[in-house]
């Protein structure tokens, strides 16, 4: 089986956002931790870019705990990720060690998303679903963000980017050939398997969100 990151590419704080929200305004971070974190969510790595999902701006260090303590703001950038509403709603309040300093205790607890760690405890299968490589990431994986729960569609989304990504590749190459010349054709055939696919999936993303 091969194993490989549950997001394409590793997320990256900006050290200064373009906005200085106040109060409760952190949703104003968005667009810049949209780009950040590559249009795709932190935790589960789905992307962004289909009908049935929305996204959300999570507080890493859960609001519940630091407004207690006070000592992280709801604006803080760095305390901030992009994530999709499912991982977000699962992760909630969520934080077993009860210090904004300790995110993790033993095998309970979480590894910032934008920490190459983060992959040291998590993976996805050539299918597409999220498994684990420690308890730690077990804990994250079934507790946590209940990956296992949610495993159907977090396969769904990964085929659809991933055969997107194909076949836009595809006509890059394609077009490099004249218009209905043997190897053009040839390309031009494959495309039209992968997007009778993504057709399909699509359809079954559809028919998942409106159960």
């Amino acid at each position: 089986m091969v194993k490989a990151k549950v997001r394409e590419i590793l997320p990256i704080r900006r050290t200064t956002p373009t906005k200085t929200p106040t109060g409760k305004n952190w949703s104003d971070h968005k667009p810049d931790l949209k780009i950040d974190f590559n249009s795709c969510c932190a935790y589960c790595g789905s992307f962004d870019g289909y009908k049935h999902t929305y996204f959300e701006v999570d507080h890493f260090v859960p609001k519940s705990l630091f407004e207690v303590k006070g000592k992280i703001s709801y604006c803080q950038y760095d305390n901030l990720t992009y994530s999709c509403k499912f991982c977000n709603n699962n992760k909630g309040k969520l934080w077993p060690s009860k210090d904004e300093n300790v995110p993790n205790i033993g095998d309970e607890g979480f590894v910032d998303s934008c920490l190459k760690e983060y992959d040291d405890h998590l993976y996805r299968t050539d299918r597409g679903n999220i498994m684990w490589s420690t308890p730690l990431g077990k804990w994250m994986a079934t507790v946590a963000f209940k990956f296992d729960e949610r495993e159907r569609s977090i396969i769904i989304l990964w085929n659809l980017r991933r055969l997107f990504q194909v076949i836009k590749a595809l006509e890059l190459i394609r077009n490099s050939y004249a218009p209905n010349s043997d190897a053009y054709n040839q390309i031009d055939s494959r495309m039209g398997k992968y997007a009778l696919e993504y057709v399909k999936f699509d359809g079954e993303l559809m028919e998942f969100y409106d159960q």
